[in-house]
């Protein structure tokens, strides 16, 4: 049975433009990119283009590396965060129920989050 294509994901046209945007503001090839976060070229010159229908595991890093603001459908194969053991325990230790304390650690989280990803793609563990 042939596949029947889809449309790309509605956000993946923002995200690549605030790509191409960011590239292109900060003088920064695909090839230059790709290397920073440990992706392969063609990955992120498939992205650009058009070729990727969502956003993918390996598109991720580059997003975030990049400082674009994405959201993605949970995928079967992604364990959503709340549901990794580690974090359930942080969270089960901090958050008291409140709605005013979810959007406090949810901003620190997001705050953090850029760190993070600079942290392990530049190897500075």
């Amino acid at each position: 049975m042939p596949r029947i294509p889809r449309p790309p994901q509605p956000e993946l046209v923002r995200l690549r433009k605030d790509l191409k945007s960011y590239l292109e503001s900060n003088k920064i090839t695909p090839t230059a990119i790709a290397k920073m976060c440990g992706l392969n070229q063609s990955t992120v010159q498939r992205f650009l283009a058009g070729d990727t229908k969502t956003v993918t595991p390996r598109i991720k890093p580059l997003l975030i590396y990049a400082g674009i603001d994405f959201v993605t459908r949970i995928d079967a194969e992604f364990q959503p965060a709340a549901e990794h053991p580690r974090i359930r325990k942080a969270l089960e230790k901090v958050w008291d129920g409140e709605d005013e304390t979810a959007e406090i650690l949810a901003s620190l989280i997001e705050a953090v989050g850029p760190v993070i990803q600079r942290t392990i793609h530049h190897g500075l563990r």
